[in-house]
């Protein structure tokens, strides 16, 4: 299968691998995610907050002068006004640049007046937004980890599956009309999620390490 490319220019941005930090997830301003995932805050409107600053509190930390990738499901919450996520999005930006390719939630999210998501999420400041999946070399870009033949050389990143990994029967027991009796690499695979990786931004040269 053919997936849109990316130029080195689009992937590293003119930045170093140690000066990449790519996540997934983060799910801001969604209570229920604390229960979905087991993260160790009360599951109540206060532990919801206290949660979201956690969460921005790891962004806080990063150098100024460095670029992130934002794998998707920003935050959820239908009824949220857009200066509030655009306030923690600036916040996680700060003076870096910060690109994110869509998560399946991120479209379930109050777009108007906007006519497509790509807009509306450029509009909360994200400097380029992508529907993925997206290859560069070969490395294949996800929200949702994607099937593909192990010969084929690709390394799959991915986010979505929050504190689980995608294992040899992933696409038997998720997609069995659509894969049936495929079988994967988990080698092939890496997830980003915060939920995976004990609330931590990873830094790309770790990644392309793994």
């Amino acid at each position: 299968m053919n997936y849109k490319q990316l130029s080195e220019e689009d992937f590293l941005q003119g930045y170093s691998p140690d000066n990449i930090f790519i996540t997934s997830d983060l799910h801001l301003f969604h209570t229920n995610i604390i229960v979905y995932c087991n993260r160790p805050f009360e599951y109540s409107a206060m532990g919801c907050s206290q949660m979201n600053e956690f969460i921005l509190k790891k962004f806080d930390t990063l150098p100024d002068d460095c670029f992130i990738w934002n794998f998707g499901d920003v935050y959820l919450n239908i009824h949220l006004e857009h200066s509030k996520i655009m306030n923690d999005i600036m916040r996680m930006k700060k003076n870096r640049k910060m690109c994110l390719i869509l998560g399946n939630h991120d479209f379930s999210n109050d777009k108007k007046p906007f006519k497509n998501y790509i807009d509306f999420y450029t509009y909360l400041c994200f400097d380029k937004v992508y529907k993925g999946p997206l290859q560069f070399k070969n490395y294949l870009l996800s929200h949702e980890p994607v099937y593909f033949d192990s010969s084929c050389g690709l390394v799959n990143i991915h986010g979505h599956t929050h504190q689980y990994f995608v294992t040899q029967d992933y696409f038997i027991s998720n997609f069995n009309k659509k894969y049936p009796k495929k079988k994967v690499d988990p080698s092939c695979y890496k997830n980003v999620c915060l939920d995976a990786n004990n609330f931590e931004l990873l830094k790309l040269s770790d990644v392309m390490e793994f």
